[in-house]
């Protein structure tokens, strides 16, 4: 692949690549790597490792250092050990653990807001949201949980570090294709107000479900609750309802492709087969992803969706999995209506109250 699109190039042995080819190499490379790790081992929530990896894999930042990468194992660490302590002693009392989890969840999604690491966000909202639910019926499932959720941060960290390792970034890519130094284009920080608004109604979307899952003990379903939770904190989902449209098609596109996915599976039921799969669909999606065409994000919303449904399904073992696929389907198509119907209501109420 020749450096004439503009893009910096890099050389890897006797091969040339620009650096949109790298990143999309790097895609599809992380991510069979992450589904071969995840099904291979299949530990508690393992599906989640492939999905987390994505937002490291599609990121234009450099490799986590040494530093951040050990920072991130310890803060998700210390997460999955709170989430433990309030599944033992806050859980049985509502009236403290409702409230607390609604502000947990406000000062997490103020943090998102404001553009600190999103990917740690991320884990700690499965952390703190689904274990003490997991606690209620079963303690040692939810010390499984812990342990899994835990183990996929870590692996996730190593899993990026080996990534870039083989796929490095060109030297110069930092660079204009003139050898100027390209200026940092980094997004503008929303005001402390701006913040507050955006995490308020991305709590108040995610709390309500949360109270149910609670009510009811719902621990069969928290994929939905877990989907929702990562959706709500879409940056701009809460000023821009346009978003929604973007979600239901990018949702839409993953849930298809994964039960595409899926009928080959059953035709070559194999683990290599699967391996296959997962790198031709990351360099399929990644292409995409790295376009710079307007829909590039609905791509990495639908190659998420697909890991998401793949691993959750054959993570359940082969005699549930086919029924298990079309309901992962239907229960990803009932969050991301949960979530659009939800912004559009706090999207009105807001408007109302500004004017």
């Amino acid at each position: 692949m020749s450096a004439d699109t503009g893009y910096a190039a890099a050389r890897i042995g006797n091969w040339e690549f620009d650096h949109r080819s790298v990143r999309v190499l790097r895609y599809a490379l992380g991510s069979t790597v992450a589904m071969t790790v995840a099904m291979g081992v299949n530990w508690q929530l393992s599906f989640l490792l492939p999905v987390l990896s994505l937002g490291f894999l599609a990121s234009p930042a450099p490799r986590p250092s040494l530093k951040a990468g050990f920072s991130f194992i310890a803060i998700v660490a210390v997460s999955c050990l709170a989430g433990l302590m309030l599944g033992k002693y806050l859980i049985a009392y509502p009236i403290v653990y409702i409230p607390f989890t609604g502000l947990v969840l406000l000062r997490l999604f103020y943090i998102k807001a404001g553009g600190k690491s999103p990917m740690l966000m991320m884990w700690l909202l499965i952390a703190l949201l689904v274990i003490p639910l997991i606690t209620m019926s079963s303690p040692a499932v939810a010390n499984m949980v812990a342990g899994g959720i835990l183990l996929g941060a870590t692996l996730t960290i190593f899993l990026i570090w080996l990534s870039h390792g083989l796929l490095p970034d060109p030297d110069d890519f930092e660079k204009e294709p003139g050898g100027t130094p390209a200026a940092a284009a980094r997004p503008a920080v929303p005001s402390p107000a701006d913040r507050f608004l955006t995490a308020a109604i991305s709590t108040l979307v995610v709390l309500p479900l949360f109270i149910l899952f609670y009510a009811f003990q719902m621990t069969s379903s928290l994929l939905i609750l877990i989907f929702v939770a990562l959706l709500s904190s879409q940056p701009g989902f809460a000023t821009n309802f346009k978003v929604g449209k973007a979600l239901i098609i990018g949702n839409a596109i993953g849930g298809f492709a994964a039960i595409l996915f899926y009928e080959l599976l059953v035709m070559v039921p194999e683990f290599g087969f699967l391996i296959i799969l997962t790198f031709f669909a990351g360099l399929f999606f990644g292409t995409r992803v790295f376009s710079e065409k307007p829909g590039a994000k609905l791509y990495g919303m639908a190659y998420s969706t697909l890991l998401l449904l793949i691993g959750s399904v054959t993570a359940g073992g082969s005699d549930e999995a086919s029924a298990a696929v079309y309901t992962r389907v239907a229960q990803i198509i009932i969050a991301v209506v949960y979530v659009v119907m939800a912004f559009s209501v706090a999207d009105r109420f807001m408007r109302r109250k500004r004017v």
